[in-house]
């Protein structure tokens, strides 16, 4: 039973991979063939909630995600017999802060090529949060730069930004204000910051020194199997 919760989470992002794919392509499509350029209001209702559900999802505890993004709740705590927090706790938020520079700095640079190339606009500023989509994604399953230059974490399950996510990917629709746009960077802002509030408050929730459900021996989601460069065994 264990095998087949495993399998199903792997296999779960798996999809979610190939539909964003899917989803980044018919942006692309529709970009370059539809007259005007402009997306239609069915396709924004698919993308909508492929965007806003998984967000809502992360603001509860429950077990639809993965350990890494609902490490900062109370029930996936499971106290380590540590007396005090290790001192190299507080090493993960300067790898956050090049993390975010990383980030700004690309986000930054594609919207002064578009701006200057006259091809700013909604759509393709959707683009772009589509295509973070599947970047997160392969990130996840196969190979984070982010973990390799910045953060030295094992894997997702211990990463400081996990929740980062969903803002990385809706902040550049604000650029252009709308219910679609404004309600997405709404819910994604109250995500990162729910985390960093619970990171702040309760810090033991995020370590593995500190929290025995983060160590590879409790993992539940095995999505390190098709990463390249596996990660340390710990815990």
């Amino acid at each position: 039973m264990e095998g087949i919760s495993i399998s199903k989470m792997l296999i779960s992002h798996i999809l979610k991979l190939i539909f964003h794919i899917l989803l980044l392509a018919a942006a692309l499509i529709l970009y370059f063939t539809k007259q005007g350029r402009e997306f239609g209001a069915a396709f924004l209702w698919i993308v909508w909630p492929a965007l806003a559900v998984p967000m809502l999802f992360r603001l509860f505890p429950n077990k639809r995600i993965a350990m890494g993004a609902r490490k900062h709740f109370a029930c996936s705590y499971n106290p380590a017999p540590l007396a005090e927090m290790p001192a190299k706790g507080k090493a993960p938020h300067k790898g956050a802060l090049f993390c975010a520079l990383g980030w700004l700095s690309i986000t930054a640079a594609m919207i002064f090529a578009l701006f200057w190339l006259g091809m700013l606009s909604p759509e393709t500023v959707l683009i772009i949060a589509l295509g973070y989509a599947v970047v997160d994604l392969v990130f996840v399953l196969f190979f984070c730069p982010f973990r390799t230059l910045f953060m030295g974490n094992r894997c997702c399950v211990i990463c400081r930004i996990h929740n980062w996510d969903y803002f990385m990917k809706c902040a550049p629709l604000i650029l252009f204000p709308s219910v679609f746009s404004i309600s997405l960077f709404a819910l994604s802002a109250a995500v990162a910051l729910q985390w960093e509030i619970s990171l702040r408050r309760n810090p033991q929730y995020f370590m593995q020194e500190t929290n025995k459900n983060l160590h590879c021996a409790a993992c539940e989601d095995k999505l390190c199997k098709l990463r390249i460069g596996k990660p340390r065994k710990s815990g």
